[in-house]
């Protein structure tokens, strides 16, 4: 169909005369339609139920797989771990500081193996139905499950089957298994307990919360309370054996200290009374003493050297009356001897009384002598006495020191085994009595696990909401590759952009518009007001303007390839214009398929093939159509060689001849990829119009077949876009959509 907005489309795009054949150029295209937000949108809403589609059922699989699946419930409690008020809590990852109390490992104490099999046992989950097959229901089918919420909703659920065994023969059962298999059953169910326990640890704090996740909500508050209690009473058993063992080891230790102790003090003894030490003060005394002799010898020896230096030279004190004689005795005889001869009786009694005087000297002399060696002799005696003793001294001393050095050695060893006793009786008696105090458990829980009443898990509408955005994803995604893989025509706008042709208009789709056996061209007869006679009009017109000066009277009607409405189009045209009272002739030129009779509802006995080879004449071919007062020739019967009769002189001459004698005539061609029946006869005629299906001939094919007629010399009035389906092209939204006829425009048509 032809919108009336098409009409100044045309207009503006039509040359303004008509260049000569052969001078027009193949037009260029656009073949990458230009993306925008109304071209996205017009995409999804004509693709509306596909994606609500694709979103509905992909919703629909997600809200049953998620009924399906089994809710989970989590419980939770608090509890406090108590270390020394000091010392601060440091987390252990950061490795900095002191710990008090490792959170993490008291964490993996909770939820190590021993402690759930203690709350296995405990919560006698041997008789439970989810750690026990024996008591669980049996499962049902697949597809079953899968739509059980459905049958829930419609009231045909039913009840839950039985579980597989009775309680009381599962009990039995029980009793009557042997330990060596029934310790592997709860550990088997211990592991499988364990793996729904957790614990979570705020950083620097001493609270630790422990959750439990199972289908069973009673079941998850029982387990989180039977763990912290498991955790606790095991906490105080520890201690309680750490207790004990603990006192076992100090008794020891302190006996073996005791001993020790002991065994150091009778080695100090033994060593005490082997070297007569019984103070350790006697080394500084016999320092003392030393000192002092050592003072005495040596002075001893400085006497012992002036006794010895006088007893050698044999002198006489200086004080001695004897000495004074002697000097008075020796002047006397100087003097004399310088007066009086040797024989002078002064001078011999001179001489006699200083030889008596010197003999006394002498015998002083050696009395004297006498008495100084002894007094040396004496005085050497006592500096060898003092001498002596200095050295027993100093070697007593020598000895005391290393005795000192080794008895202090003894006396620390025994300080230090005494210290470590003391150490090991004291902290013996602190435990012996703050024991009882100290096999409490450290942890204190702050609340008590209640039964959840909501689920944690599966977050049902999270999963239907991910499903429904993937689904519509989905849709979305499936739609674009269907727009991609369309490599149709959907609008008059694309059909400009790609081929670079203007468009005279388009055609609606009829068939479900006719009465029975009625055919779409005859529209223009019985709706002359309708969209479809509105739309050949309109072409009518645009092929009038093309071309102001030079009438257009012999128009070619061609496409690319079979199938695309163009005799249809032909027919719908030349009635078109009949019916506004010009002398219009159709003349079918496809010699090898034709199909006007058919349309037309006539006999294919002879046409424009017997004319074009000379055995009818062209009065008797012409024929007339009485509703629509339309001339036409047919095709008639199919000769050796069309393409021969089509580019003949003859040819030529009677579309002259046609020309002259009829306001408008209408050539019927085969299409230009098939043959080349119709690039003879656009040379030939006034102007051609280029037909192309709606969504049904491919981009590539149609830009081809325009790009040949172009080539081939037709003067081209424009491309004609058939079979559209009007609601379909609305949700396109193109400016030419057929929106428009059923929400502006249709008031303006009959139907």
């Amino acid at each position: 169909m032809a919108s009336v907005t098409r009409l100044q489309t045309a207009y503006s795009n039509l040359p303004v005369e008509a260049p000569p054949p052969g001078s027009q150029q193949p037009p260029q295209g656009d073949p990458s339609p230009s993306v925008s937000v109304r071209n996205i949108l017009g995409m999804l809403r004509r693709h509306k139920l596909l994606i609500g589609g694709v979103a509905l059922i992909g919703t629909t699989i997600a809200w049953l797989v998620a009924n399906q699946l089994v809710p989970v419930y989590q419980a939770q409690a608090d509890i406090v771990i108590e270390g020394s008020a000091d010392a601060p809590i440091i987390n252990p990852n950061q490795g900095a500081g002191p710990l008090d109390v490792n959170m993490e490992a008291e964490a993996a104490k909770l939820k190590s193996e021993a402690n759930a099999r203690i709350s296995v046992r405990a919560l006698n989950l041997i008789e439970h139905p989810l750690f026990n097959p024996d008591l669980a229901p049996p499962q049902q089918g697949k597809l079953k499950a899968l739509f059980a919420p459905v049958l829930k909703l419609v009231g045909a659920g039913g009840t839950t089957p039985p579980s597989r065994l009775p309680a009381d023969e599962v009990r039995r059962r029980l009793e009557a298994m042997p330990p060596d298999q029934k310790d592997p059953f709860y550990n088997q169910i211990a592991g499988a307990w364990a793996g729904g326990l957790s614990t979570a640890i705020p950083l620097y704090s001493r609270v630790m919360s422990v959750r439990y996740r199972s289908s069973d909500p009673l079941l998850a508050a029982q387990s989180v309370n039977q763990a912290i209690r498991t955790y606790m009473d095991q906490q105080t058993s520890d201690k309680k054996q750490d207790s004990l063992e603990l006192m076992r080891f100090l008794s020891t230790q302190t006996e073996t200290a005791r001993k020790a102790v002991v065994e150091a003090e009778g080695k100090l003894a033994e060593f005490r009374a082997a070297n007569q030490i019984y103070d350790t003060g006697d080394a500084s005394t016999q320092t003392k003493q030393l000192i002092e002799l050592q003072s005495q010898l040596l002075s001893a020896e400085r006497d012992l050297r002036e006794k010895a230096a006088r007893a050698t030279n044999g002198m006489l004190p200086n004080d001695t009356t004897l000495l004074a004689e002697l000097a008075s005795a020796e002047k006397r005889v100087a003097e004399l001897s310088g007066q009086l001869g040797p024989a002078h009786p002064d001078m011999v009694k001179a001489v006699q009384q200083l030889a008596a005087v010197q003999s006394r000297v002498n015998s002083e002399r050696r009395r004297v002598i006498d008495n100084q060696g002894r007094e040396v002799e004496a005085t050497r005696v006592s500096v060898e006495k003092l001498r002596a003793e200095v050295n027993r001294l100093e070697e007593q001393i020598k000895r005391q020191t290393v005795n000192l050095a080794q008895l202090r050695t003894l006396q620390t060893e025994l300080d230090t085994r005494k210290q470590y006793y003391q150490a090991l009786l004291s902290r013996f008696q602190e435990v012996s009595l703050t024991g009882q105090q100290q096999r409490k458990s450290m942890a204190r829980p702050l609340n008590e696990a209640e039964a959840p009443s909501m689920p944690v898990a599966p977050r049902k509408d999270l999963i239907v909401l991910m499903a429904f955005v993937a689904s519509l994803a989905l849709g979305v995604a499936v739609a674009i590759i269907i727009e991609l893989m369309d490599s149709g025509f959907r609008s008059i706008h694309q059909l400009e952009q790609m081929t670079g042709v203007a468009a005279l208009g388009m055609v609606p789709f009829q068939s479900g518009r006719l009465r029975r056996n009625a055919k779409p061209w005859m529209n223009i007869v019985d709706k002359p007001n309708s969209a479809y006679s509105e739309a050949l009009r309109t072409i009518r017109t645009g092929i009038q303007l093309s071309s102001a000066d030079h009438p257009q009277r012999t128009v070619v009607v061609t496409s690319s390839v079979p199938g695309e409405g163009k005799t249809t189009t032909s027919l719908s045209l030349a009635a078109a214009s009949a019916a506004s009272g010009a002398r219009t002739l159709l003349i079918d030129c496809d010699l090898r398929q034709p199909s006007a009779h058919k349309n037309l509802g006539v006999e294919n006995e002879a046409g424009l093939a017997e004319f074009l080879s000379g055995q009818r004449n062209l009065e008797e071919l012409v024929h007339v159509e009485p509703r629509t007062g339309l001339y036409y020739i047919l095709a008639g019967k199919r000769p050796p060689s069309p393409t021969d009769l089509l580019g003949s002189l003859r040819m030529r001459r009677l579309l002259q001849q046609l020309g002259d004698a009829f306001d408008l005539v209408v050539l019927d061609t085969p299409p230009v990829l098939a043959v080349s029946d119709a690039l003879l006869l656009v040379r030939q005629a006034d102007t051609t119009i280029f037909v192309v299906r709606w969504e049904k001939t491919r981009r590539d094919i149609a830009s081809t077949g325009v790009k040949m007629v172009y080539e081939a010399g037709a003067r081209l009035s424009g491309i004609v876009l058939t079979q559209v389906d009007l609601r379909r092209h609305a949700q396109y939204d193109y400016t030419d959509s057929g929106v428009y006829y059923y929400r502006g425009y249709k008031k303006y048509y009959g139907e």
